[in-house]
């Protein structure tokens, strides 16, 4: 029977209830990965010159192709936890066994997508100066985080329909990258509100974990995850109710004898 938003969280929170170990340490794993790439790029392009800037990106972008089977992996442990199937640390190398050049086109598509839309807010960061004033420095402040949010809302949108294609290579991993955004994209034909309604109601949680320095996001992803892992079953129609037979088993009919011609 498909499930609504409640019912999506509350079973995300029964299957990891127990099984935190694996998906946080996973988690902090790829997150320092992203850490140390940044960390790289910018010792490899120091500077703010056009050169350093577009080396820059462009190094980072090849080493989040790399990343991103690691974050492939992360994603089957998750549906993994959802489905009360077995799981282990070696499941964030699943991909590079398992077709890791269908994961890398799917992450190049997806890694296009976010580049692109960060686009304005690197040409902004090169071209515009802070100011001298308090005020042009208040201002220069305030476009920066607007082109932020606006980066950020067009990279969730141009990126929304492709979200389950990590889940549909882990539950079939022969197919190509294209074929699985693709396959993402219908999947997530008529659910776009119910994905960001799910993602909304995570929002209270991340203000809160600000207060307690960000620690209380080690425990929070998981669920998250965990809880995208059940929409993603949910939605490709794992949990409705199998069809009924149009031609149930017919009753035997009771055979008698008669014991008089015994």
């Amino acid at each position: 029977m498909r499930k609504n938003l409640k019912g999506c969280k509350k079973l995300a929170g029964e299957t990891l209830a127990g099984n935190f170990t694996v998906p946080v340490i996973g988690s902090i794993a790829v997150a320092a990965m992203s850490a140390v790439s940044s960390y790289i790029s910018t010792a490899l392009f120091p500077g703010d010159s056009l050169y350093a800037i577009i080396g820059g990106e462009v190094f980072s972008f090849v080493l989040s192709l790399v990343i991103c089977i690691f974050s492939a992996g992360l994603y089957r442990i998750y549906l993994n936890i959802s489905r009360r199937e077995t799981y282990s640390f070696g499941d964030l190398l699943y991909f590079f066994s398992h077709q890791p050049d269908h994961v890398i086109v799917a992450s190049f598509v997806l890694a296009l997508i976010n580049l692109v839309t960060s686009l304005p807010l690197a040409w902004f960061s090169f071209t515009s100066n802070m100011g001298n004033t308090t005020e042009e420095q208040m201002n220069w402040a305030v476009t920066y985080m607007l082109l932020t949010l606006l980066g950020f809302a067009l990279n969730l949108l141009a990126a929304m329909p492709f979200t389950m294609s990590y889940y549909i290579l882990s539950d079939n991993s022969d197919i190509k990258g294209v074929q699985a955004l693709k396959a993402s994209a219908k999947l997530m034909k008529g659910h776009y509100w119910e994905y960001m309604k799910m993602l909304l109601s995570f929002v209270p949680w991340i203000i809160f974990s600000i207060f307690t320095l960000y620690l209380a996001l080690i425990w929070l992803v998981p669920y998250i995850e965990t809880c995208m892992a059940v929409f993603y079953r949910n939605i490709s129609g794992e949990f409705d109710e199998p069809p009924e037979d149009p031609y149930p088993p017919v009753t035997p009919i009771p055979q008698f004898h008669d014991e008089t011609e015994a």
